[in-house]
């Protein structure tokens, strides 16, 4: 046989469950309470450092969260299952007072209430801290939108309005109003030709005085403009139209007569004459002479009941006598079954003077005139305002003269630049809805703003023919027309005029009104004027998501003087934080086409995300994000085009279920997980993620925990699933938008190991570490933890390693905030807030002041300082109150960390040395632990501290060791040989106090305490910790006879750094047959 010798380099890849001849150089069978890195290498864990005892909610079902704001103060905190929240502080577990006065609930918030759920969990309740706000999304909360009257936008009155495009002679600016439910039409004839009596002869003897004619001077001749109207009241001046002939009872038609008065012909009358003198035959200076006059008349417009054969005799203004004979007509029919507007035409005469105040006037007079229509006319600049309390359309004969705007038009090119303060249309712009829009009148001057609106509430009290309405600081006088719209009781809504008005109240009188109902309102002052349309969302729609249903949010309020839940204000040392509804957006423009409700309307929201600054959420199977830097809002900017800032809403598509639950961002996009699949939101090749380049993609299909959260790794992402009989831990690489990603089981050297129900995950990317727990309100509480460590040096995984640790109690929450690992712990209903130094900080309890960085290892540990002792020179013993925090049933360790005499030294504290009940115990130390002799003076005393704290026991168990040969670049262990371990040289780190077990086949254990520093040999105010110790270990067996042990539980480090055995090795083995 060969003498031979290896070395393990190391031992950072620690716990496998590979057979040991497997096992990578470095690997072991188990660890606790140890942590592996490639530096430090093998050393002891930290001991928890107690903060404080807290309070929290005991219920189950309890949602734990972290947050860390922008003053580096962090914070733990906790909602309960009734929605109570209670927030801890990281630096001294201090409770925070949080304010609910904003939201639904009564020192509960409402919203994170689940109690009534059934198969309600902590997972629930899923947190998203951003900046100094975080937020809260209750997976049992279905989105609404408020469905409200006062939740929608205004609804808007049936008006329209008349602009006069050109002013034009001899022309009805006429209109036909009528109701879209009634199709009744209304037809009348109007002359299309006519003529007069060719001639007209005069006898000069029948004339007297002058200017008449037939005297020879041809007074009568001459040219005017004639329009006519037959007595009595015309069929179109009521509402609606009668144009029944008196003898039928029936509707006129062509072929009847026409039996109604008739209006508006307007011609032109032209009488041209030539005198001639009497042909008596006597030539007498006397003779008188008689004038012959020839008739002419030109049609300028054909008027209303006008028909074929109807005459008219016009006598002129001076004297000249003509028939009129109607020639042919037309039959007219209009829909006009509201009013027909009919004024009588522009004048034909060039001489006259047409304006459109004239015309608008004749309009407006019309209108006025003819009874019940209901119509409230008002002139507005070139333009005229109609009003009606039900719905009504508008048309015109005359289109080159007016154009008519209602509640649509074709483009806003067609838009009056005068009109109503909050006219709304839609713009229809082609047959598709897709495209339409609305835009809304603003007259110049008026503020009209959400924080001031233009539209204001108030109550009234109605009489049969007044309204009085009660509105503080109504602004309104005496004249002024308003938009009534009653939302409780039966006033009658539309256009009213104010009769008389006090500073708070105004009265609207001369109304027709229902009854004597009181009931609360709405009113718009009727301003009118010129101004700018402006895009709005279409009128009488649901606009608001109801908060309440909502993600809510919580905000650190600083120190200072304020109130909490309503109380006096008072002063708040500690600040506090404050529950809010976030101002979710409102729709402001389009309709549910153009800017549809977000697609978790209706939905429960699984996931609230930040990513490329946008607010995220998952509902079902859908991603939907906000507007860029606009979080809260989810509706477009505008529905006249798609802009690069509007929201996304896109679907994940699938075989499988996709109901989305958690995501990551990474470089290449957003990582979304289902229970089943994994998906890619990314804008494709663009830089910017838009309406346009945004997609969903997928990723991969592996298993997703919906009760965990996945974690960001750096430039990977870490990931649980339990399908299998144990939990198993993923991690995903190499995510783009050109290729599937690489997925790794990271789990599978502990795979049955890895607790089936872990679910509680927390990582540090500085500290290439994840730590994993049972989550206590899901499955059966644990105190055990495991961790993953991993290093990645040039592109490559150097380390891979698994580990476990024990806690003094069983773990309910932990999180890992700048290098420091927090953890709550419970037994019972008593909780400790913990914290546990990843790296080194300045309240780290260390060993003394010397320059080596070497820590106190114990759990819950607290220092008591020289004050908090109380030494009794006659008993010589010290006591000390124990103080709220430790109830774990470990054993209590005494450790004094003050350079003096005393500093290293330990005792182990027996139960029978604490008395009383916590948190007032009293311990029992033997010896003076107050003073001790300063370092190198026989006399001079000084003031020890001593930290208390539980003993915790570190433990590697290494695997059976082998001869290694190389094969290629690696190498493998040789099985078949026959080796035999003389001796095992350990190189530790620092290191005080540990114990290596030999375990051998047929004989009896064999432990071996290692002492660094012997006792004897410690100089004085030095601890007994070696930094690096050799130490050799008799062996002299068989290598699959041996296990070895090694362990530690001495408030002193431990640390491992290699391990070579020497022995004998033979590679002779008998053949297999």
């Amino acid at each position: 046989m060969a003498s031979v010798t290896q070395k393990i380099p190391n031992y950072v890849l620690v716990i496998s469950q590979q057979p040991d001849e497997k096992k990578f150089p470095g690997q072991v069978n188990d660890l606790v309470n140890g942590l592996p890195d490639v530096v430090e290498q093998l050393t002891k864990r930290p001991g928890s450092q107690l903060i404080s005892a807290i309070t929290p909610s005991t219920s189950s079902n309890s949602k734990w969260f972290t947050i860390y704001t922008r003053d580096d103060e962090s914070y733990i905190g906790q909602v309960a299952a009734d929605g109570g929240v209670k927030i801890f502080r990281c630096s001294d577990g201090v409770e925070i007072p949080v304010d609910y006065a904003n939201i639904a609930g009564s020192g509960v918030a409402t919203y994170l209430d689940n109690t009534a759920e059934s198969d309600e969990k902590s997972s629930d309740i899923q947190p998203l801290t951003i900046n100094e706000t975080t937020f809260f999304v209750n997976r049992k909360k279905v989105v609404a939108m408020k469905r409200d009257a006062a939740s929608k936008s205004p609804t808007q009155p049936f008006e329209a309005f008349i602009q006069l495009d050109s002013i034009a002679y001899g022309k009805q600016y006429a209109l036909d109003i009528y109701d879209p439910a009634n199709n009744t039409t209304y037809s009348y004839p109007r002359a299309t030709g006519i003529s007069a009596e060719e001639d007209v002869s005069l006898d000069g003897t029948s004339s007297t005085g002058t200017n008449q004619p037939g005297n020879g001077d041809c007074d009568g001749a001459g040219r005017e403009y004639v329009t006519v109207n037959t007595s009595g009241n015309p069929f179109h001046t009521a509402s609606p139209p009668d144009n029944t002939s008196t003898d039928t009872s029936a509707a006129w038609v062509d072929g009847n007569a026409w039996t109604r008065d008739k209006t508006n012909l307007r011609y032109e009358m032209d009488a041209r004459c030539t005198p001639q003198p009497d042909e008596d035959g006597d030539n007498d200076t006397n003779d008188n002479y008689h004038d012959t006059y020839q008739t002419y008349a030109k049609l300028q417009f054909g008027g209303e009941g006008w028909k074929t054969d109807d005459t008219h005799v016009h006598t002129s203004d001076k004297g000249l006598t003509t028939t009129i004979n109607i020639k042919s007509h037309v039959v007219i029919t209009s829909r006009a079954n509201v009013a027909m507007v009919r004024p009588q035409p522009t004048s034909s005469n060039a001489d006259e003077h047409v304006s459109a105040a004239g015309i608008l006037g004749d309009l407006k007079q019309t209108i006025d005139t003819i009874s019940g229509t209901g119509i409230t006319c008002t002139i507005v600049g070139n333009g005229l305002h109609l009003y009606r309390a039900t719905k009504f359309g508008v048309t015109t004969p005359e289109k080159t003269l007016m154009s008519i705007t209602t509640s649509e038009v074709n483009t806003s090119a067609d838009l009056p630049s005068t009109c109503r303060h909050g006219y709304v249309v839609r713009i229809v712009n082609s047959e598709e809805n897709q495209d339409d829009y609305f835009l809304k009148f603003f007259v110049e001057g008026i503020e009209d703003t959400d924080e001031n609106p233009l539209t204001q509430t108030g109550t009234y009290a109605q009489s049969t023919t007044n309204v009085t309405v009660t509105c503080a600081n109504h602004g309104l006088a005496n004249g002024d027309q308003v938009i009534l719209d009653s939302t409780s009781g039966n006033a009658e809504d539309g256009f009213h005029t104010v009769s008389s008005v006090t500073t708070n109240t105004f009265v609207l009188a001369g109304n027709s009104h229902n009854g004597t109902t009181s009931g609360t309102c709405t009113f718009t002052p009727a301003r009118f004027g010129e101004g700018v349309w402006e895009e709005v969302v279409e009128p009488n729609k649901d606009i608001e998501i109801d908060n309440t249903t909502m993600p809510i949010a919580l905000t650190r309020v600083l120190p200072g003087t304020f109130s909490i839940n309503g109380d006096s204000a008072t002063s708040h040392a500690n600040g506090a934080f404050r529950f809010s509804y976030p101002d979710w957006g409102k729709r402001d423009c389009g309709d549910d086409i153009t800017n549809s409700e977000p697609s978790f309307i209706g939905q429960t929201i699984q996931k609230m995300i930040f990513f490329r600054n946008r607010i995220c959420m998952l509902s079902a199977e859908n991603v939907i994000l906000s507007r860029v830097n606009d979080f809260y809002n989810f509706w477009n900017k505008t529905a006249m085009a798609i802009s690069n800032a509007d929201p996304i809403d896109l679907q994940s598509s699938s075989t499988y279920p996709t109901k989305l639950f958690d995501a990551v961002e990474q470089a290449g996009g957003l990582v979304i997980f289902s229970a089943s699949e994994q998906f890619l939101l990314s804008s494709g090749a663009e830089a910017l993620l838009t309406p346009e380049t945004a997609k969903i993609s997928y990723l991969s299909s592996h298993a997703f925990n919906p009760d965990t959260s996945p974690i960001e790794l750096g430039i990977t992402i870490g990931f649980l699933n339990s399908t299998a009989k144990n939990t198993r831990f993923f991690e995903m690489a190499s995510v783009s938008q050109r290729e599937e990603p690489t997925i790794a089981e990271q789990s599978k050297s502990v795979y049955n190991l890895f607790p089936v129900n872990t679910s509680m995950m927390t990582g540090s990317v500085e500290n290439n570490v994840v730590l994993f727990a049972v989550d206590s309100t899901l499955h059966t509480a644990s105190n055990e933890v495991w961790g993953y460590k991993f290093y990645i040096s040039e592109g490559r995984r150097t380390q891979s390693a698994w580990f476990r640790w024990t806690l003094p109690n069983n773990l309910v929450y932990h999180t890992i905030i700048d290098d420091v690992y927090y953890a709550v712990l419970n037994t019972g209903s008593t909780f400790t807030f913990e914290k546990f130094d990843i790296k080194i900080k300045s309240d780290t309890h260390m060993i003394g002041t010397a320059p080596d960085d070497n820590r106190v290892h114990l759990d819950t540990k607290k220092t008591f300082a020289s004050g908090d002792l109380t030494y009794n020179g006659a008993t010589d013993v010290t006591t000390f109150t124990l103080g709220a925090g430790y109830y774990s049933t470990r054993n209590l360790s005494a450790y004094c960390i003050t350079d003096s005499d005393a500093l290293g030294k330990s005792y182990d504290i027996p139960a029978s040395a604490i008395s009383g009940s916590a948190p007032n115990q009293v311990v029992t130390l033997p010896g003076n632990w107050k003073t001790s002799t300063e370092a190198g003076a026989s006399t001079s005393s000084v003031n020890t501290d001593v930290v208390i704290g539980y003993e915790y026991e570190f433990e590697v168990e290494l695997p059976t060791i082998y001869m290694m040969r190389p094969v290629g670049d690696k190498q493998a262990s040789e099985t078949r040989g026959s080796l035999v371990i003389h001796r095992m040289n350990f190189d530790f780190g620092a290191v005080g106090v540990i114990d290596v077990t030999l375990k051998r086949k047929g004989r009896d254990d064999y432990t071996y305490t290692v002492e660094s520093k012997e006792w004897d040999n410690i100089l004085a105010s030095t601890p007994a910790i070696a930094s690096n110790y050799l130490h050799t270990i008799p062996v002299y067996d068989r290598n699959t006879n041996l296990t070895v042990q090694i362990k530690s539980n001495h408030p002193s480090p431990a640390t491992i750094h290699s391990m070579n055995w020497e022995g004998d090795y033979s590679p002779k083995y008998y053949s297999r047959v």
